[in-house]
């Protein structure tokens, strides 16, 4: 496998880190909703990763929000640029599949669904294993990992496209 061709992969993590973090934050806390635990409670858990287990009680609601949106957007950037790293592995034909990539942003994100909850909360954040377990990990899957891979597919299809065009445009002089 190749290191990746596109010097701009890191800015992509990024983005597209951000980008399929406002996919998940927005899956959670409608599933928070319709569970019936209100609309911001998955805010209140991402902030209580900055301001500890008092941001699921009596933190002001407008701290725990932005705090929340923080924690939760600098993670999904930092994941998303992680992702980076794994697609730069990926072989070259690989990159543009959409179903290869669904697949292993799916993985990636079950990945940071495991260190995450299942290793660090443990020692750390006991209060995020109260959730459902198995639906947190199909939450992260789906909305984050499934978005992140179409989003680095799509980057990878038009990439190879400009480069096909730059090609004959050269090969016309």
């Amino acid at each position: 496998m190749a290191w990746s061709k596109t010097p701009w992969s890191a800015k992509n993590g990024l983005g597209f880190g951000l980008v399929a973090g406002l996919v998940f934050g927005l899956a959670e806390c409608m599933a928070s909703l319709f569970a019936g635990h209100g609309l911001l409670e998955p805010l209140r858990y991402a902030a209580s990763v900055l301001l500890g287990s008092r941001a699921l009680m009596d933190t002001p609601l407008i701290l725990t929000a932005i705090a929340g949106l923080g924690v939760h957007l600098i993670l999904s950037a930092f994941f998303g640029l992680a992702y980076s790293l794994v697609d730069a592995r990926m072989a070259m034909d690989l990159r543009p599949q959409g179903a290869h990539q669904s697949a292993m942003g799916m993985l990636f994100a079950v990945g940071v669904w495991v260190v995450t909850f299942q290793f660090i909360s443990r020692g750390y954040y006991p209060w995020f294993l109260g959730t459902p377990q198995f639906f947190q990990m199909v939450l992260h899957a789906v909305f984050y990992g499934l978005p992140l891979g179409l989003l680095f597919a799509a980057a990878e299809r038009r990439r190879v496209a400009l480069a096909e065009f730059e090609q004959r445009a050269f090969e016309e002089r």
